[in-house]
């Protein structure tokens, strides 16, 4: 059988737990982390005879807050109504998944576009509990948890437009922090080459999907090639083996018996309510890149590094509120900051970070000043994790004087005869060590450029 060029379809099933201190339908705390089976309640854990409380309004909001991201329509006009999605699984307490969605339902978002991407539609779901199928153990600390699942239509044409895509996806929804950080997403792949789609569940890494699809897409056309028809099917993805394995035959909304959940009240969206939210949008990355860019004129290396962190750029625009030059001073951001987070396995937003702009911004303006070293300056900034300080509090700290200096250059050459002698006969390299011995004495409060100069003339009037 002769293969044609496949006329590859992608799309994606996106599941993200939502930023809220409660779950969807009980106060449990979404902490899902902690200690097994410690944020439970008779609401979460499906005891009989238990009722959910009204939905949580964040988890509500944050829903919304995607939508209008993604471009989506938010429906005002119709009630909403949650569903019941029957299904036999031991990590499902209730018998059946409580979900906006489903057999003839309104979504609360539909038809949007992000990055050239149709979206079909974003919804409201609970977690089900985390179920470990070689103990036999359930945990529900994750049970009633918030999600949302945003569905794409089925426009991808290629797996590197779908890493790209999920890049800036997962960037805009930290923007408008409706997602919880470090959490992760989990993305059901549908991928369809010559016939039926296949959908690839619970794909929890940009690298895992990357490997599924690469596998997927060869074995659907091996199978044409060899003239096999290949079933609707869900399967999953074997990291250890590199293969997509069979689950299941693939369900239909029959397969899940929706009904409409006697327990909970439908929900109404007030326009008024909607654009509220529209207008207390944060600005994009695209909108962020923009303005780096063109307002503060800066290269478009820097600015991609800033604008896909929005504490990094928002602590950027700070530090130029406080009237430092954006462009000059860039690099104690990019770099200095960044180093000084990374050495300590640290993030701008963790909680025991604790780094002021206004500390920065002093610090800089009193480098300019010429009243101390960069490099004392750096040194300063080091220890400006966990928290960072005014550097009055530093005590004495300023440049010193010329001929200071010149006592330092001269007790350095003293103390290092090897070098200096390596230094005569041509190696260059020896002059910067003497010039580092300087730094160190001084404790960096010599100049770089004076220390320099001075070991040069004291080294050539021997």
């Amino acid at each position: 059988m002769t293969v044609k060029e496949h006329p590859l379809l992608i799309g994606l099933e996106i599941h993200s737990y939502l930023d809220t201190n409660e779950k969807l339908f009980c106060k449990c705390s979404t902490n899902a982390s902690d200690k097994q089976n410690t944020h439970i309640c008779p609401i979460c854990t499906g005891t009989p005879g238990s009722k959910p409380m009204l939905p949580n309004k964040e988890a509500m909001k944050k829903l919304i807050q995607i939508g209008l991201i993604l471009g989506c329509k938010i429906e005002t006009d119709s009630d909403l109504i949650f569903q019941r999605k029957h299904y036999n699984w031991p990590d499902l307490p209730k018998g059946f998944q409580t979900t906006i969605s489903g057999a003839h339902c309104k979504f609360p978002a539909y038809k949007g576009k992000f990055k050239e991407i149709g979206i079909w539609e974003c919804h409201l779901e609970e977690d089900p509990a985390a179920w470990n199928p070689e103990t036999g153990h359930i945990n529900y600390n994750r049970s009633g948890l918030p999600l949302v699942e945003v569905v794409t239509a089925p426009e991808f044409k290629d797996i590197n437009t779908v890493i790209e895509w999920l890049k800036s996806f997962i960037l805009s929804l930290s923007y408008i922090k409706a997602i919880k950080k470090n959490a992760g997403i989990k993305v059901d792949v549908n991928v369809s080459t010559y016939g039926k789609r296949v959908e690839m569940k619970n794909l929890n890494s940009l690298e895992k999907i990357k490997k599924a699809l690469k596998y997927e897409i060869a074995r659907q056309i091996e199978a044409y090639s060899n003239g096999e028809a290949l079933p609707m099917e869900t399967r999953r993805y074997d990291e250890s083996k590199g293969i997509t394995m069979l689950m299941r035959s693939k369900e239909n909304a029959a397969d899940y018996r929706f009904i409409s959940d006697p327990d909970l009240p439908t929900i109404k969206l007030e326009s008024s309510w909607v654009k509220e939210i529209e207008k207390n949008l944060p600005e994009t990355p695209d909108q962020k890149l923009e303005k780096l860019l063109k307002k503060h004129a800066i290269d478009k290396k820097d600015a991609l590094i800033l604008s896909k962190n929005l504490e990094l750029v928002e602590f950027f625009e700070e530090l130029v509120a406080e009237g430092i030059d954006a462009k000059k001073n860039l690099s104690w951001v990019t770099i200095e900051l960044i180093r000084i987070l990374n050495y300590n396995k640290l993030n701008l937003d963790d909680p025991e970070v604790d780094v002021k702009p206004t500390h920065l911004a002093e610090l800089i303006k009193t480098i300019e000043a010429g009243k101390i070293t960069v490099l004392k300056g750096k040194q300063i900034m080091n220890d400006f994790i966990p928290k960072s300080f005014s550097i009055s509090e530093k005590g004495d700290i300023g440049k010193i004087a010329d001929d200071a200096v010149a006592n330092i250059c001269t007790q350095v050459i003293e103390q290092n005869i090897k070098a200096v002698d390596d230094y005569k006969n041509g190696n260059e390299n020896s002059l910067n060590f003497l010039v580092g011995q300087v730094m160190r004495l001084s404790e960096r409060r010599a100049d770089f450029k004076t220390a320099k100069e001075e070991l040069i003339k004291s080294l050539n009037s021997d």
